[in-house]
């Protein structure tokens, strides 16, 4: 039996010591992703705010960053949730120095996406099922060749992907023997073309052949060891592209139109070259109309935002692969770099952000991924926990891609955040049990999730007790932060309920006690010896979700009932106190 004994009397230190501290929420989404965005006010609000911006900025009222006359481009925001295979919202230019392709810049307007054809192709061998655990010798046995410094035999088909191989980013691409003449005059010494590589070097020799790429590998060097840590690398998806060929004994060509643009009836996607006549070929250098070879699978598609959009909702509503889970694993980093705020996917670009909602800060996990090829530059992104995701295809200079991401970034999170938070107020208020036995008090402010302001059973204290038990039970977490706050954990199941004599269906959506801890300072440790607080931003509410028990019910879990079309809350379970509780 646990009782009000003295080793609670620290608490008030301890909230002293917590009453700036924002706490560490579960790595997921803060409330549940807003639902019909489409007649979101806040979004409809944003869409015009941006518009007006850019019309702005294109007819010179004010600084666009960039030369108008030469840039083209089509972005667009999409949903998980829309029924349009067209963006919800979207932008679209023709810069009027163009005078090649299409005279209309529209959603199936071509682009080169330059490296956003990795992350086709990644899609494209999860699709296929290939053993990414396989080594590349498997399947080119010729590699484990002891002359190779590169470990070909520890190289997995899915750190080709991953960007973890070790190897260069390019074979002979990255010889810019073009500038030879230059280079020697600023010091670099004289050399021949026996000196470099014997193909793809633009300006000297031809694309490199499968056989010549092959043989080009055993004399190349490594960057980093296999799995050691990611090196971003175009030659990768050059070779994992062979090991699809040979295993389906199909071309890349082939296998694209079997497994990604017949499924998601894509009508512009392919490898170059495209459809000049519906393409934007823009005013200054560019490789449109360019056969990219064996580099397609890299960097070498064309697309448009319609299809774009079409491969970004199957990301965000999770039918891009074959279950859910397998989407919901492909959206998880595969490795770290040497930034908190970097990490990399399969091929994942991730930035973990703190500063996209200004006014409710947390992090944002943004997947993306970033695309270049000459008069081209391209962005594709999606937000998982808001459900929406971000198309920039531009053609013309490289910074106007960066600008305009910025700019949609900006406006339409911070919306979505607004909109989160408006759609989440249905989960405040009061809520009790029919003999008043069990209340809870919920609300939201400028903190993360839902507070959970108070949990009363027949007077006592509940969340009170749990301070209690955790400081006897379980010491070595530390001390418990006397801040609750509840969060989705994105599991829900549907029932039936009686209302009022008629039975309704109703989704019974699971939430979490986010059970926190303070950090360790010399506050809150007592200790006067050094370093006290040195991993104080260590988040390790992660290992104490579902770690208290009572009657063979979680003490952090409670049960959101909601009617299933109106999406109204119509009460709330809380089972380890064998209560069910409406709204008061």
């Amino acid at each position: 039996m646990i009782k009000n004994v003295s080793i609670l009397s620290g608490l008030s230190l301890i909230s002293l010591a917590s009453s700036q501290y924002l706490g560490c929420p579960p790595d997921g989404p803060l409330l549940p992703p807003p639902q019909r965005l489409q007649e979101s006010a806040l979004i409809q609000n944003a869409s015009r705010q941006l518009q007006s911006a850019i019309d702005d900025a294109l007819s010179g009222n004010t600084q666009a960053g960039w030369a108008v006359e030469n840039a083209s481009f089509s972005i667009g925001l999409v949903t998980s949730d829309q029924t349009s295979e067209r963006p919800i919202w979207e932008y679209h230019h023709r810069a009027a120095a163009n005078v090649n392709g299409t005279a209309i810049v529209n959603g199936d307007t071509q682009y080169l996406v330059g490296s956003i054809s990795k992350l086709i192709s990644a899609l494209l061998a999860l699709r296929t099922g290939i053993d990414l655990d396989a080594s590349i010798t498997e399947y080119f046995p010729q590699l484990a060749n002891k002359s190779s410094a590169i470990q070909w035999e520890s190289v997995k088909l899915g750190y080709l992907a991953d960007h973890l191989s070790g190897i260069p980013p390019n074979y002979g691409f990255s010889e810019f023997f073009i500038l030879q003449p230059l280079l020697e005059q600023l010091g670099f010494p004289p050399i021949t073309p026996a000196d470099v590589a014997d193909c793809g070097i633009p300006g000297l020799n031809r694309a490199c052949s499968e056989e010549q790429l092959l043989e080009g590998m055993l004399k190349s060097h490594p960057i980093t060891l296999p799995a050691q840590r990611p090196v971003y690398s175009q030659l990768s998806f050059a070779l994992l592209s062979y090991a699809l060929s040979q295993k389906y004994n199909k071309t890349y060509a082939e296998l694209l139109e079997d497994h990604i643009v017949q499924p998601f009836s894509l009508t512009n996607t392919g490898a170059s070259p495209g459809n000049s006549s519906v393409a934007v070929i823009p005013p200054v250098e560019n490789s449109w109309g360019s056969d990219y070879g064996d580099n397609a699978p890299g960097g070498g598609l064309y697309s448009s935002l319609n299809d774009m959009t079409r491969l970004v909702k199957a990301i965000l509503d999770k039918s891009a692969l074959n279950t859910e889970a397998e989407v919901r694993e492909w959206l998880k980093p595969h490795s770290s770099t040497s930034s908190p705020t970097t990490l990399v996917g399969r091929p994942w670009e991730i930035f973990r952000s703190t500063n996209l909602t200004p006014d409710h800060p947390h992090t944002i996990d943004v997947y993306s991924k970033n695309g270049g090829a000459y008069g081209y530059t391209s962005q594709m992104a999606v937000i998982d926990q808001y459900g929406i995701g971000f198309v920039i295809l531009t053609a013309g200079p490289a910074k106007v891609y960066r600008i305009l991401y910025d700019s949609m970034l900006s406006v339409f999170v911070s919306a979505l955040e607004e909109e989160a938070r408006f759609q989440a107020q249905k989960y405040v208020g009061t809520f009790a049990s029919d003999d008043a036995l069990v209340q809870l008090n919920t609300s939201i402010d400028d903190g993360p999730g839902i507070k959970l302001d108070s949990l009363t059973r027949n007077g006592s204290d509940i969340l009170d007790a749990i301070q209690q038990f955790y400081t006897q039970a379980l010491p070595q977490f530390g001390a418990l932060s006397p801040q609750f706050r509840m969060f989705p954990a994105e599991f829900e199941v549907e029932d039936t309920m009686l209302v009022n004599g008629n039975n309704i269906t109703v989704v019974k959506e699971d939430w979490r006690i986010n059970l926190d801890f303070l950090p360790n300072t010399n506050e809150t440790s007592g200790s006067d010896l050094p370093g006290q607080g040195s991993w104080q931003s260590y988040c390790g509410a992660w290992q104490t979700t579902d770690w208290f028990y009572y009657g063979n019910e979680a003490v952090d879990r409670v049960v959101f009932l909601k009617e299933k079309y109106s999406q109204d809350v119509l009460g709330v379970d809380v089972p380890f106190l064998r209560a069910s509780l409406k709204s008061s």
